[in-house]
């Protein structure tokens, strides 16, 4: 059965795994994640800046890339495991740059580092 995923909306909960959490780093962003006992599942948010990234139009396409990435990964992969995590997706410039399939796999390899395996 797949991941059971809910959206990460409150900003208290993006600064807490920021402080917090810990980091996996790749090409095209930053995997932000913490450990949390009383989660049944994953929690996941996206962000992106405009210092990174500019206008809204490229910081919108920025993370509609990384969560379709994160679906195909980890959402709509029935195989994938894990519960108890908080994530926070930062984007980064290369995320216009580099190829869908390298981003699906830098984002599986950041999942697994960060205990959920896909």
């Amino acid at each position: 059965m797949a991941v059971d995923v809910r959206r990460m909306l409150k900003r208290a909960d993006f600064l807490k795994v920021k402080a917090q959490g810990k980091r996996a780093m790749a090409q095209a962003f930053v995997l932000q994640y913490l450990d949390v006992a009383e989660e049944a599942g994953v929690s996941v948010g996206f962000t992106t800046s405009t210092a990174a990234l500019g206008n809204a139009v490229h910081r919108n396409r920025a993370r509609r890339r990384l969560r379709a990435a994160f679906d195909d990964v980890c959402r709509l992969n029935p195989a994938a495991q894990g519960a108890g995590k908080w994530l926070v997706v930062v984007g980064k410039k290369p995320v216009f740059e580099i190829d869908y399939a390298y981003l699906v796999k830098d984002m599986r390899k950041a999942l697994t580092e960060a205990g959920i395996a896909c």
